[in-house]
């Protein structure tokens, strides 16, 4: 049995709240992976979305983080047992954690399909990590660690691979199908479950496209060990035309609104962020804590390739960056939380390349005369762009072009 104290531990009533939403979770995602036809789920989706079953644990570490883990998929039914442990989440659910770590996720993210391994590893066993996986290689050897998660960030792990040398132990080889991880108890209190399995559901079939754009479908099909004919190969170029089509007309009626909160624009390039940075070497955190400074966080970073991070603030469609010739208060708001980022990690020392992105009004409500100021202004500024809500259809239409060649390339 496992307690909440007055110090802010784990009592029944809340476990039992955890397990709910879990629970939920994964009940949505039975339902809304109906979309896709039945016989290219397997090609599409993750496997954990497809769980019938489980056995799965709830870890709350000393820190009172919290992780759950699925361990088994065959199970009749699905089975969360909680498990205080006297090690940290990270290790339990990696293996290892190092005095020094590849990532630390400060905001809301998922890593799917990645190999996660260090240098020592790769040089002695290169012939054991995946072929047909993104290897993530830590630069550094001795005593580290693949991530550490923040006391304010929350961080889901889909198929993952941890391909490691543990100090005294040697080289460590686990597959994690899927996990979840939260800084702290609150974090997991106040999730939404049916939001998220919409939101990962749609990232991960968007996550799929980029293999099916420059003709990975071989490589899911060789992943799943399953003969697949070109009809296949055709049906799934037409799903995602269609979805493709359905998520423009989404973003079109909602950026239609001429009075909504910033919250409903958020939740829309959380749901399809993939539109945000579309690449297949990008991670993409929502609101994340810049090094743990007290400051209005970015509304998402981008972290493209290990070397560049892309900040982004986002305003309503319906406020302007110009007035005539001049910035906007709105705008110039956001370019003020800009300077603020850039105090901020400039004082902690990043070395990584660092850009600014405002993504603010529509390009049709703009005159010419600020358009001609927008212009302008973006060839001002040398790690700063402000554009317009356009920005996202345009990524939209450029994955949807690429998808109707492969359609005209197979029929």
């Amino acid at each position: 049995m496992l307690h909440w104290m007055h110090n802010g531990e784990l009592n029944e009533m809340e476990l039992e709240i955890f397990k709910k939403k879990i629970k939920d979770y994964f009940r949505r995602l039975s339902v809304i992976t109906t979309q896709v036809p039945n016989d290219l789920r397997p090609f599409l989706l993750p496997a954990y979305m497809l769980y019938k079953g489980y056995k799965s644990v709830i870890y709350i570490d000393p820190k009172n983080k919290v992780g759950f883990e699925v361990l088994r998929r065959k199970a009749s039914r699905p089975s969360i047992k909680p498990k205080r442990t006297k090690t940290l989440i990270e290790e339990e659910i990696f293996g290892t954690f190092g005095q020094e770590n590849m990532f630390r996720i400060d905001g809301k993210t998922q890593m799917s399909g990645i190999v996660l391994t260090c240098k020592d590893f790769s040089e002695r066993y290169p012939h054991l990590l995946p072929q047909a996986s993104s290897v993530l290689i830590f630069s550094k050897n001795g005593y580290v660690g693949p991530l550490e998660v923040g006391e304010n960030a929350e961080l889901k792990l889909i198929d993952i691979g941890v391909y490691w040398l543990i100090k005294g132990k040697g080289k460590f080889i686990k597959k994690i199908p899927f996990a979840w991880i939260f800084g702290n108890k609150d974090l997991l209190l106040r999730v939404e479950p049916f939001t998220q399995a919409d939101s990962d559901f749609y990232n991960s079939l968007f996550s799929r496209i980029y293999y099916i754009i420059t003709d990975g479908y071989e490589t899911i099909i060789k992943e799943r060990e399953t003969l697949v004919d070109k009809n296949v190969i055709l049906k799934v170029v037409n799903f995602y035309t269609e979805l493709i089509k359905k998520v423009r007309e989404e973003f079109n009626e909602t950026l239609s609104l001429t009075e909504a909160d910033e919250y409903i624009f958020q939740k829309l390039l959380e749901k399809y962020n993939f539109f945000l940075y579309p690449s297949s070497n990008s991670l993409i955190e929502s609101q994340p804590r810049l090094q743990a400074e007290i400051t209005r966080r970015p509304d998402f970073c981008i972290h493209v390739g290990g070397k560049q991070d892309i900040y982004v603030e986002i305003e309503p469609p319906f406020h302007k960056p110009f007035r005539g010739h001049s910035p906007t208060y709105r705008l110039k708001e956001a370019l003020n939380q800009v300077s603020e980022w850039q105090d901020i990690l400039e004082r902690k020392g990043v070395q990584k390349r660092i850009s600014y992105l405002i993504i603010i009004g529509l390009m049709r409500d703009l005159t010419r005369e600020e358009r001609e100021a927008l212009l302008r202004f973006n060839k001002s500024r040398k790690d700063l762009t402000v554009v317009t809500w356009d920005y996202i259809i345009e990524n939209i239409n450029i994955v949807e072009n690429e998808v109707r060649r492969l359609l005209y390339r197979n029929r």
